[in-house]
């Protein structure tokens, strides 16, 4: 991933990388938000998020990039 990265210059926060084990920590450390769906907590010290599937991780996203779409959820 850092080979095409610095090929088509993609900074590293604007990689999203998605893991489910421990297989997946070197991936994980080259991405700017780091994700986790359905690990079981093995990922928990490398990721930003742990999802239990794709849809929590979607909302979460969802609210990490519209900060007024997080606001309004939590208002009502």
């Amino acid at each position: 991933m850092r080979e095409l990265a610095a090929k088509w210059s993609i900074r590293k926060d604007e990689i999203l990388a998605v893991g489910d084990g421990m297989m997946d920590v070197p991936l994980l450390a080259e991405a700017g938000t780091r994700l986790a769906i359905n690990s079981g907590g093995k990922l928990r010290d490398h990721v930003d998020f742990e999802a239990s599937d794709f849809g929590e991780a979607q909302r979460w996203l969802i609210r990490k990039e519209s900060p007024r779409a997080a606001e309004s959820d939590s208002n009502g």
